[in-house]
């Protein structure tokens, strides 16, 4: 992966890309180009306690995660399935899910926490020559989205802190559309090992799709692909 070629200023605010940040990633043999402001090592070492706030507001957005090419690999399978239906991206990112899925017609709604993120995968979109979905800020602890709007939800890698697994479910639980399909791409990793347990126990029914590695940016990593439902 490049590295960032020049330290961020703080009034940049994370939003122009830096010469040399972009990355090239190859999902379901097409390589997709994914500008950033720089890579998170780059922008963390920028920020101060007051950038990372209560909710410690750490760049992950600007990374390309191996659950998310998962995620991507599974979108172009279910094509047919997804094209016209209403979808939901959770934490977007640089936008990754979002434009395959929107590539295959289906009308996606992808949202993250950060303002950056969501600027970077606008212009990703255009970057790529894919159909905007519609892109937005928001609070997973506050959809701001109609109940039961959607038909398949997804998420990549966003059970890496326990913190988010309580708010998580009751998004799914308020924007899942009754028979619809959640799809969650995460690394095989031992603090979200419980939560498929959790979940069921909670009336969600969770089986396990895939477990496949994927190369990224010279690294191999083993993801699990988990589909949910609420029976």
């Amino acid at each position: 992966m490049a590295r960032a070629e020049q330290v961020r200023r703080p009034e940049d605010d994370f939003t122009t890309p830096v010469p040399g940040s972009r990355v090239e990633v190859e999902v379901g043999g097409r390589v997709w180009l994914l500008d950033r402001a720089a890579d998170l090592e780059a922008l963390w070492n920028e920020m101060d306690g007051e950038d990372m706030g209560d909710d410690e507001r750490l760049p992950y957005w600007a990374e390309v995660w191996p659950a998310s090419v998962l995620l991507g690999r599974h979108i172009l399978r279910n094509a047919d399935r997804l094209r016209g239906r209403t979808c939901l991206d959770v934490g977007c990112g640089l936008g990754l899910t979002g434009m395959i899925a929107s590539g295959v017609g289906a009308q996606v709604l992808a949202f993250d926490y950060e303002w950056p993120a969501v600027r970077f995968a606008r212009r990703n979109a255009d970057l790529n020559g894919v159909h905007q979905p519609l892109w937005t800020v928001m609070d997973w602890r506050e959809p701001a989205v109609r109940p039961g709007a959607f038909e398949f939800i997804w998420a990549g890698d966003v059970l890496y802190e326990k913190r988010f697994f309580t708010p998580l479910v009751r998004l799914f639980r308020h924007a899942l559309a009754p028979g619809g399909r959640i799809w969650i791409g995460e690394p095989v990793r031992t603090v979200s090992r419980p939560v498929w347990d959790e979940l069921r126990g909670r009336g969600f029914a969770a089986e396990k799709l895939t477990v496949e590695k994927v190369a990224l940016c010279g690294q191999n990593a083993t993801v699990n692909l988990w589909e949910v439902t609420i029976p």
